[in-house]
């Protein structure tokens, strides 16, 4: 099989992580087209030793410095950890198996490479057995994390962006052991996509814990860690988009918004977050909030606007569902409902989420 990766638009994450991620999404959606158990890489116990050395000259933290995982939770496997380079060739020259040499391994543009072919022989001088010490030290380092992997997953909750209530309290990250408080904002930035949390992003998040500011941090893929009113809110890249249209009975739609969808039917499922009933014969619309919208209230109307800075986080008001019956707002899902009796035995509109993200690592 030979898989063709388009060019991405943009790679935050940087050059290397950004390909990566994609050979892996392309080989194991080619795994599950198969029925493949697991996608299995090549690598080796001198990736690991060289692994540790590349970390360290990036700055990367003890996460990054713990070495290859034997086995991702996606279905990666990588059976070859034990051995190093020079075992691996010697068998395959024994069994006269021949093997295929990746180009860019002979590319001094590529750090790890420049540490393989040039640090690497030159320190091997000083310390024959350093390879060895970088293995066991990502060994000791893995067993560490993992323990403080448990320890986080047992004690940290974790941001869901496209919730309304799906913020986290300050005052739980900012009481946890400080030796956890970095990798829960790793932890958090991995959940959506991205790979790594530099220095300085930890240093100001840090600043935001103890002493409220900065009160935003910008991590990579411009998603910002944001503290308000007491929680955590994590904003992902802004992009607004608007709509408008009226709804079709027995039709379902998403909304742009991971997992939203909106169900107007004759029945009401049971699944539903919020539910509106709606008379027989009435057209209902669905758009984005507009400026200058007016709620109407006992004593007269109120500004959309303020109800929905007081139920939702700022990033997900601009794309919110509102209702109307005409051009008369009737319903805003778990901020506002038009006041007065409700019909009954009519059609309904639901708002839903098909998913719920993973609440761990």
């Amino acid at each position: 099989h030979v898989l063709h990766i388009d060019q991405p638009a943009a790679a935050p994450a940087g050059r290397e992580a950004t390909w990566r991620r994609l050979r892996y999404e392309a080989l194991l959606a080619l795994a599950h087209d198969l029925g493949a158990a697991a996608v299995a890489t090549a690598h080796h116990r001198d990736d690991v030793a060289e692994g540790v050395v590349v970390q360290l000259l990036r700055g990367g933290g003890p996460r990054a410095r713990s070495g290859i995982a034997r086995r991702t939770a996606l279905g990666v496997i990588r059976p070859l950890l034990p051995w190093s380079r020079s075992e691996l060739r010697a068998w395959l020259e024994n069994q006269s198996i021949d093997w295929r040499e990746d180009s860019s391994n002979r590319s001094f543009d590529h750090l790890r490479n420049r540490v393989r072919h040039e640090l690497m022989p030159v320190r091997e001088e000083v310390s024959p057995a350093l390879r060895e010490h970088l293995v066991e030290l990502a060994g000791a380092l893995s067993i560490t994390e993992a323990y403080l992997t448990e320890e986080l997953r047992r004690q940290a909750k974790w941001i869901d962006p496209w919730e309304p209530d799906g913020g986290v309290e300050v005052a739980l990250i900012r009481n946890l052991q400080p030796a956890l408080r970095g990798r829960w904002l790793h932890a958090q930035a991995g959940l959506v996509g991205l790979d790594r949390v530099s220095r300085r992003q930890l240093q100001l998040f840090e600043q935001l814990l103890d002493t409220g500011g900065p009160r935003a941090v910008t991590l990579g893929g411009r998603w910002v860690i944001r503290s308000a009113r007491g929680l955590l809110w994590l904003e992902p890249p802004e992009s607004v988009t608007t709509y408008a249209f009226s709804l079709v009975l027995g039709e379902e739609v998403e909304l742009p918004m991971p997992g939203w969808r909106v169900r107007f039917s004759k029945s009401k499922s049971g699944d539903s977050r919020w539910s509106l009933p709606v008379r027989p014969g009435v057209t209902i619309h669905m758009r984005t909030f507009r400026s200058g919208d007016r709620l109407e209230t006992i004593d007269g109307t109120a500004s959309a606007a303020r109800r929905l800075a007081e139920s939702l986080p700022r990033h997900l008001r601009r794309t919110w569902p509102v209702f109307c019956e005409d051009d008369r707002i009737c319903w805003i899902p778990g901020v506002w409902k038009r006041p007065g009796g409700l019909p009954q035995g009519g059609h309904v509109v639901e708002v839903m989420r098909r998913e719920r993200p993973a609440s761990g690592l």
